[in-house]
């Protein structure tokens, strides 16, 4: 995991789970050592599915590396180089390891004519209100997903939600209406795959760290159902609905499956 923001956090140490899960299959698990590296501080950036990525790992025996940036792979000598990062005592220091299987989430940047041109902020995203979604200096301009400087994780689901506030603030101000603005609360979600047939579904504000789960049961636990719904549900959904622009994330149904917000 890099320390640059990517598109869906949770994507790097996805294939350590797999990884892990294949390695038992073919019989050589013992043979193999998996470990998971990251600038971040955390395995996760919100607590409630940090505490359970952590337990996967454990369960699994995989080696969690907190705060190391990769810097250099040398491929012909397979071996990977590490800033380590934070305020440790080793914060500074690079670090270089050997491997024989390397999977790599590279740093990831906004596009240069966004960071060349007056609509970027400091960062080369877009930059708007976080809650409205207009521009703070143009008016007429508004932005979502994976351009915007919206501090929520960047994923499909994000968008989703942030589509119905964008289409709503712009159709009104193009209509002159004076009906109040919508606001996007920083919804997100990451399906965080830990075996074939299984993931915990990660939903959440990346503004307030609040869990927001669409179902009553603890998605922080590891679920068959939740594996169902993200591979063979929500492809179904980006297709033909929310590519339509006709998909506004799961908050309507949020309301029925969990309207308490039990979890």
């Amino acid at each position: 995991m890099p320390a640059t923001p990517v598109k869906c956090a949770g994507a790097p140490q996805k294939i350590a789970y797999l990884a892990d899960e294949l390695f038992r299959a073919k019989g050589i698990r013992n043979q193999v050592d998996v470990n998971y590296y990251t600038a971040l501080g955390k395995i996760f950036a919100i607590d409630k599915y940090a505490d359970a990525m952590n337990a996967v790992a454990k369960s699994r025996d995989i080696s969690v590396n907190l705060f190391h940036d990769l810097v250099a792979v040398d491929g012909p000598a397979k071996q990977a180089t590490f800033k380590i990062l934070g305020s440790g005592p080793r914060a500074g220091e690079s670090v270089t390891v050997p491997y024989e299987f390397l999977h790599v989430t590279p740093p990831m940047k906004p596009y240069d004519f966004i960071k060349r041109s007056a609509l970027a902020n400091a960062a080369g995203f877009v930059d708007v209100n976080q809650h409205t979604l207009q521009h703070s200096k143009f008016s007429n301009v508004y932005a979502l997903g994976d351009c915007s400087s919206l501090p929520t994780s960047k994923t499909a689901a994000a968008a989703a939600a942030q589509s119905r506030v964008l289409k709503h603030n712009l159709l009104a101000q193009i209509k002159g209406s004076s009906v109040p603005a919508l606001e996007y609360d920083g919804y997100t979600s990451c399906p965080l795959v830990t075996g074939k047939h299984k993931l915990v579904l990660a939903e959440f504000s990346g503004y307030t760290g609040t869990p927001q789960e669409t179902f009553f049961f603890n998605q922080a636990n590891e679920h068959a159902f939740s594996y169902w719904l993200t591979a063979d549900v929500l492809p179904a959904v980006y297709w033909n609905s929310m590519l339509k622009g006709t998909w506004n994330g799961p908050s309507a149904i949020r309301k029925v499956a969990n309207p308490t917000s039990a979890n």
